[in-house]
């Protein structure tokens, strides 16, 4: 590799924050009336996505981008989401990641519901379906519950725009969801139905150790070998927040074939250049999160777990130059540049990754 990472950080333009306190797995908002807070876009913003924009594929494909109105998420509204639309419809995903990585590029996405404990998860549901049909490059994902009505669900399959699942721990009947055992929110009848037609799991894992942990990998293993036609697409790199989690548990599952990963919300290139050296290029799909990409900050490891720093949990002392801080889709796509430069990718690599693999995971004829 020409490049060590150090070398590589030293001399580049992407610039590194200040590690910050302890956090929750969720940014903290800023003043939504200050061009520095979430759902905005200032000129350092500018500045940065023209940067990265200059590396960018013609054609990109978002894996992972969520849609809602807030009046179907119960009360109350998720924090980060208040200063935004009261409905977010492919229109505002167009408009505001148009800004970070140009909206002539966007020529399609996965889209799927804001999962939410209170919300209303049919009328949510049922709003991604009916913004799919905007689109012609789109497909959707129906939010699903351990008591989901199977026959219900299986219904949203008459509608070949409707390709698959997203689960969610808040629905698990358990006291603390983020410990809950990837069966009480994913039941085989999921998996099942996914080989199915073919279609897609979008899981983001919980558990401390994420994708490191034996519960965790023991019951990929045992349905991806199972339902070796379901698609397994592991959320936010296998939620490599915490990179070494990710890239302790790759080795372990680099046999199954019907396994993916997405980038979404990932602000540091070590477990996005695990994946890759261990899957190759064609396992690995950008995705944004949005409405998660407006928010200001990034995710990064620290200790034994990761923390979310923003504009008001900057620790730096006040004789350091200014910090700026960029909206976490920015912050995602510096990381997936610096794995471009790091395992010195090529622009097919970049095609795949940003485009391609999107294409052929789902089938999607191009025109």
């Amino acid at each position: 590799m020409s490049l060590s990472r150090r070398l590589f950080l030293a001399t580049s333009t992407v610039g590194t924050f200040g590690l910050a306190h302890a956090g929750k797995e969720a940014v903290v908002e800023s003043d939504p009336k200050n061009e520095d807070g979430n759902w905005t876009f200032n000129k350092t913003d500018a500045e940065i996505a023209a940067s990265v924009q200059e590396r960018l594929p013609d054609r990109l494909f978002d894996i992972h981008a969520h849609l809602y109105r807030k009046c179907d998420l119960g009360a109350p509204c998720p924090e980060f989401l208040r200063p935004g639309p009261d409905i977010a419809d492919v229109d505002t995903w167009r408009t505001h990641l148009g800004k970070v990585c140009g909206s002539k590029r966007l020529a399609g996405a996965l889209f799927v519901p804001y999962p939410v404990k209170k919300g209303d998860v049919d009328a949510g549901n049922d709003f991604v379906v009916e913004q799919t049909s905007r689109i012609e490059m789109s497909r959707g994902l129906i939010v699903v519950m351990p008591d989901s009505d199977r026959a219900k669900t299986e219904v949203y399959f008459n509608n070949p725009k409707i390709v698959g699942f997203k689960p969610y721990h808040v629905f698990a009947h358990c006291a603390q969801t983020f410990d809950a055992a990837l069966e009480e929110y994913l039941p085989e009848w999921v998996w099942e139905m996914a080989a199915a037609h073919r279609a897609v799991i979008l899981l983001h894992l919980v558990r401390h150790a994420a994708l490191s942990d034996p519960g965790n990998q023991t019951t990929i293993r045992k349905y991806c070998s199972k339902y070796p036609k379901a698609i397994l697409l592991l959320a936010h790199a296998g939620r490599g927040f915490h990179a070494p989690n990710t890239i302790r548990a790759l080795p372990a599952l680099k046999d199954l074939d019907n396994l993916y990963f997405d980038s979404a919300a990932v602000c540091e290139p070590d477990a996005l250049m695990a994946i890759v050296k261990a899957f190759g290029p064609r396992r690995l799909l950008w995705g944004s999160d949005f409405p998660v990409s407006q928010q200001r900050g990034k995710c990064v490891t620290v200790g034994d777990a990761f923390s979310w720093i923003c504009p008001r949990r900057i620790d730096i002392d006040p004789a350091a130059p200014v910090c700026h801080p960029t909206l976490v889709g920015l912050e995602s796509l510096r990381a997936m540049y610096l794995v471009a430069e790091l395992m010195e990718l090529s622009k097919k690599d970049l095609e795949d990754i940003f485009f391609n693999n999107a294409r052929r995971l789902l089938r999607l004829r191009v025109v």
